[in-house]
């Protein structure tokens, strides 16, 4: 049916996570081809709702373009989000993160599916059905599962900063998104809001930890973004700061402990007990001894060419 430029479609946010943003380039070229070729001015929904085709619907509302209008006829939400799902990959520009999120996606959408119509394919089934579609591996597609899901609680803190890792826009390995998406809301937040002022584009384990910590400590004045930076710079450079070198420190510890080791032979040579010990322990005594008295030779060797040379 032709709808006109008037008219409204609500945004599902869950639909919205599914589907990566063009670049500009790309918004250009689709800008053309709808005036181009009107026949591509066609904008699918379902339930009222925008599938994948929000910028077609954006573009021809601005420039004053007569669309139409193909209303998708899905049994509930997750045929819908996998409609979705499968159109999206089909993308040349597919960013490699937004792939994985999405295969993962699809894989908990077919799950729904399968327990809604009972058709009670086990979970690795339905992996590899969607593995051999994609010629990936099913334990791929059940990897991409959790990193769906890590995502997910990620979206749930911060829509700009989960697009902005999954654009490839900010470096975040599979290992270090599961461990931010199972920090309280809060730290993720904190995290999120830190990475994108900041600018940054790789996101590691210890930048994680540091904004955590710096997210627990609560300033009575207000503290700057300048003032924030430089004091996250000194705690960096305290905690890894090395101690000075000092090449006599080893010599000087084990002087201390030889110390310790004279004194406990005296005390023992001195005692009233020691004249009174069995063949098995002067035995050990002896041997343990001459292991010393062998280790002394060696290193007073050492010494006395080192002295000589």
């Amino acid at each position: 049916m032709i709808i006109d430029r008037d008219s409204e479609i609500t945004v599902n946010e869950q639909f919205m996570r599914l589907i990566q943003p063009y670049d500009e380039e790309l918004l250009e070229q689709l800008r053309e081809n709808l005036f181009r070729t009107p026949h591509t001015r066609l904008v699918h929904t379902w339930n009222g709702c925008h599938l994948d085709d929000v910028e077609v619907y954006k573009i021809c509302k601005h420039c004053n373009l007569t669309m139409s209008i193909q209303v998708m006829d899905f049994v509930d939400a997750n045929e819908a989000a996998r409609y979705i799902c499968l159109n999206q990959l089909k993308r040349s520009d597919l960013a490699t993160e937004y792939k994985k999120y999405l295969i993962g996606q699809l894989y908990l959408y077919e799950q729904a599916l399968n327990s809604t119509t009972k058709h009670c394919d086990s979970k690795y089934a339905i992996a590899s059905t969607i593995a051999s579609e994609l010629f990936i591996s099913a334990g791929t597609v059940q990897k991409y599962n959790l990193y769906a899901l890590a995502m997910n609680n990620i979206f749930d803190q911060d829509i700009a900063f989960a697009k902005t890792i999954l654009c490839g826009k900010l470096k975040l390995s599979h290992e270090n998104t599961i461990e931010l998406s199972r920090l309280k809301p809060e730290e993720i937040r904190a995290v999120a809001k830190s990475s994108l002022q900041e600018n940054v584009d790789h996101i590691t384990l210890s930048y994680i930890r540091n904004e955590v910590k710096w997210s627990h400590i609560q300033p009575r004045n207000p503290v700057s973004r300048r003032e924030r930076s430089e004091a996250k710079i000194r705690n960096k450079v305290s905690i890894r700061q090395m101690p000075e070198y000092d090449p006599d420190a080893e010599v000087n510890s084990l002087c201390l402990t030889i110390d310790s080791w004279i004194s406990s032979m005296n005390r023992v040579s001195s005692s009233d007990n020691f004249p009174k010990i069995t063949k098995v322990a002067s035995l050990k005594l002896m041997k343990k001894l001459s292991i010393l008295e062998h280790t002394i030779n060696v290193i007073q060797e050492s010494m006395v060419e080192r002295t000589v040379n």
